[in-house]
């Protein structure tokens, strides 16, 4: 039981969390009113959709757990006492875990797409699954690149339910919109419907990637004892943690400016704005804050932990989106 319970703990359960959450966000309050307020309905059924969840669940997990087990030398150093594998779980065992779980997530992903009639999508995670492998083994040493490959990797999350799911609507709807677009909008390319679904979901996926991607040079400047003790090649260790600072506040400045300007242009309404400064201005400022006067691993820690609250107000952003823009036309 024990060993079950530090297993879990290897998962990291909270991360699983947000991905789950974001999955199911982006399915519930982006993909299906935009299908539902012009009469159609989504096409990946619940019971696929929850597998769905869980074949990215159980990779993203044996990411996890193989990412502990190659940083056991550089987490001596850094958190001492947090370590779990080689600890509290046999290295074999970690070996095993990883293992039955991308196993498992990658049988679900493959028979998914099976069903739907379109193998080609497990694709997706057959190359999160090898990303996140070769992120634990060579890439998180390496400039940049690491720091790079998770953040696509988070930004990945929200677009994989547009990978399933769209494909299907226009499988049985595209001869409807191109009809309706012929009587309605001759001349425009019908496909731009379909297209402003992925619109919306990379919208979310850039700022999921933006935001990883700072917090994970956060998490190298705290970090930076243990990867200086491996001869990895971090910004924070590579141009000083004066410039990694520099880099990390230039773009969350950039991600404000960012918010700001999208909600001037495509979501201008009070709610929205009084919203965005609330639950992801005010969070990433504190995270700047913090960043800017942060010398010892905890203060870069707590850093990281606003940019959190910022990344879950970003997306419960949809649900707010979805009652602003939406509900009058439902009711």
């Amino acid at each position: 039981m024990e060993t079950l319970r530090n297993i879990f703990r290897l998962s990291r359960p909270l991360n699983l969390g947000i991905i789950a959450l974001t999955m199911w966000l982006m399915m519930r309050y982006v993909l299906k009113p935009f299908v539902e307020v012009n009469g159609y309905e989504l096409q990946l059924s619940d019971g696929k959709f929850f597998l769905l969840i869980l074949a990215t669940l159980l990779i993203a997990a044996a990411g996890n757990v193989i990412n502990d087990y190659f940083d056991q030398r550089t987490d001596r150093i850094n958190k001492p006492r947090d370590i779990i594998v080689g600890v509290h779980v046999k290295r074999r065992v970690a070996m095993a875990v990883h293992q039955i779980f991308n196993l498992t997530g990658l049988s679900l992903a493959f028979y998914i797409a099976w069903s739907v009639d379109i193998w080609k999508l497990s694709i997706v995670h057959f190359f999160a699954a090898g990303s996140l492998w070769f992120y634990s083994v060579q890439f998180k040493r390496e400039l940049i690149i690491g720091n790079v490959m998770v953040a696509l990797l988070a930004g990945l999350v929200p677009v994989l339910v547009g990978i399933y799911e769209i494909p299907l609507l226009i499988r049985e709807y595209g001869a409807d919109v191109a009809r309706y677009f012929k009587i309605t909008r001759p001349g425009e390319d019908p496909a731009v419907y379909f297209k402003y679904m992925f619109y919306f979901i990379f919208a979310y996926a850039g700022f999921a990637f933006a935001l990883n991607l700072i917090r994970e040079i956060q998490k190298d400047m705290a970090d930076v004892k243990g990867d200086k003790r491996i001869g990895a090649q971090t910004i924070p260790l590579v141009y000083g943690i004066k410039n990694a600072k520099r880099i990390t506040a230039a773009l969350i400045v950039a991600v404000i400016a960012g918010l700001v300007l999208i909600q001037q242009l495509v979501v201008n309404d009070i709610w929205s704005l009084i919203y965005m400064l609330a639950a992801v201005v005010v969070p990433l400022c504190f995270s700047l804050y913090f960043n800017h006067f942060a010398v010892r691993r905890p203060e870069f820690i707590r850093a990281g932990n606003a940019l959190k609250v910022a990344m879950l107000g970003g997306l419960l952003y949809s649900v707010l989106h979805y009652y602003v823009y939406y509900t009058t036309v439902f009711d």
